[in-house]
């Protein structure tokens, strides 16, 4: 009798998972957190699943020619399951072109230990399309070119314009500097905003993204979703990394009101969070990378000038005397829905401030002599150049 109940309960598992529908990927994927030794990818599914990415030399061979390691989205020694994947591919070379595939598995019924039934593995397509490609960082690098796009509030069609010439000028990186929409309400806003058309457009071309938190991410039911479509080195909303002759620091200015405002129903703690960063922030420009670095460039959505409300000025009180000691050569911040070049010394702060428009993309090429910028609007025309000189 026991045997005729764990029979029936086997065939009504493999029933309902053959009812279920295959897993697909549902969006991306996009790279993160390229390095001289790995990068990241992030991804969705139609359903939950577990992930993995697969990975092969830029070798000529054929992806099935031989068995490809497997880098799986996991923690504390366990698969993640779920919509969202984010997998770590470490370990690899630096200067060199790596092939990937991403792939899952999807979980049909998962009642804890009891039993797990997974469907086929899904994933890229490389019998009818190429894999995709990263090269990982060369430290011997002596120029990038990146882009900075901000304030795009789901306007998926504006940011489609600013970064369509993407995959033929070939920028080392696309920065999305905060408030990419008005609030997550759900975990498809941020695909609808623009991370749909960032892995449609960049992703193919090998060109990774990097983040930063604007204020408006911390609005809607779904905000605290930001670390799943953005992790960091850190695990923090602020990170560094080295691109070529600059070095990168990513602040989080957080929200622009008083934590009491009624907008955050009473459960806001920014003014700490931005006191937090304190610490880390001194710590990392007393840093030896920080402090030989030929360029070194300051990210962060809320501008700490041009604004009389609370978020700005506690970014100003906090931020400005570290940043003021630390030799920053430019800050790009967004924020504002308007454009400003302030020059070093016309505000409180000792650099350039470059306040960026809601409809305009920075293009900068750094070399180990200057900072070339262009600011172009959506027909892709030039409004304004810039030259920053490294400093003697």
């Amino acid at each position: 009798m026991k045997r005729t109940i764990l029979l029936l309960g086997l065939l009504l598992t493999t029933a309902a998972a053959a009812a279920q529908p295959r897993i697909r990927v549902e969006h991306g994927p996009y790279l993160l957190n390229v390095t001289d030794e790995g990068f990241t990818v992030v991804w969705s599914s139609t359903a939950d699943a577990a992930g993995w990415v697969e990975l092969a030399p830029d070798d000529g061979s054929h992806f099935y020619a031989a068995e490809r390691p497997k880098f799986r989205d996991s923690h504390l020694g366990r698969q993640r399951i779920g919509r969202m994947h984010s997998v770590r591919v470490s370990g690899l070379k630096p200067g060199t072109t790596y092939r990937y595939r991403i792939m899952q598995r999807g979980v049909v019924l998962n009642e804890g230990n009891k039993r797990v039934i997974l469907d086929e593995g899904f994933g890229s397509d490389i019998l009818k399309h190429k894999p995709y490609t990263v090269t990982t960082l060369d430290p011997a690098q002596e120029k990038v070119d990146f882009w900075v796009v901000n304030d795009i509030h789901s306007r998926d069609s504006v940011f489609r314009l600013l970064i369509r010439s993407a995959p033929k000028e070939k920028p080392d990186f696309v920065c999305l500097n905060g408030d990419l929409a008005t609030q997550i309400e759900t975990p498809e806003t941020l695909w609808d905003a623009c991370l749909a058309s960032a892995s449609e457009i960049l992703t193919p071309a090998g060109i990774p993204l990097a983040a930063v938190r604007g204020n408006h991410e911390n609005r809607g039911v779904y905000s605290g979703c930001w670390s799943d479509f953005f992790p960091t080195p850190t695990g923090e909303t602020y990170y560094t990394f080295r691109r070529g002759p600059v070095f990168f620091l990513v602040l989080d200015g957080c929200e622009d009101k008083p934590d009491s405002d009624i907008e955050y129903y009473g459960l806001s703690d920014f003014d700490r969070y931005r006191a937090d960063q304190v610490a880390w922030l001194k710590e990392t420009v007393a840093s030896e990378a920080f402090r030989t670095a030929p360029f070194k460039v300051a990210i962060i959505h809320v501008p700490p000038v041009n604004s009389t409300w609370h978020g700005p000025l506690d970014v100003k009180k906090h931020f400005l005397p570290v940043l003021n000691d630390a030799g920053i050569d430019l800050m790009l911040c967004g924020h504002l829905h308007s454009y400003h070049y302030l020059p070093a010394g016309q505000t409180e702060c000792d650099f350039p401030v470059l306040i960026n428009s809601n409809d305009r993309a920075v293009e900068v090429e750094a070399t180990a002599d200057a900072l070339n910028l262009k600011v172009k609007d959506t027909k892709k025309q030039v409004v304004q150049e810039l030259t920053l000189k490294a400093k003697q």
